[in-house]
């Protein structure tokens, strides 16, 4: 299985129309999970809006602002310091 960085990379690069569905199809679960929380009436708009609103996520999405692990655990433990010592 593709991971969904490459996935991302080739709908950008070369606006690969299988890749998006592929990722449309991941989230699938989790659009439909999430439309259970509104009303029946307004489920069909807002499906519509969320695989919108995916699609362009995924056609804007920066890789030049991704941390890498190290860079994402160093963040992580200056916030956490940062809070340690205010809440003394």
């Amino acid at each position: 299985m593709t991971r969904l960085i490459d996935l991302t990379k080739k709908i950008q690069m070369q606006n690969d129309i299988e890749s998006l569905e592929i990722v449309l199809h991941l989230f699938e679960p989790k659009i439909r999970v999430s439309l259970k929380q509104t009303s029946p009436q307004e489920r069909e708009d807002l499906y519509q809006e969320l695989k919108i609103r995916t699609i362009e996520i995924v056609r804007q999405y920066d890789f030049s602002n991704t941390y890498g692990f190290w860079e994402f655990t160093d963040i992580l433990r200056a916030q956490y310091d940062m809070e340690y010592a205010e809440s003394k």
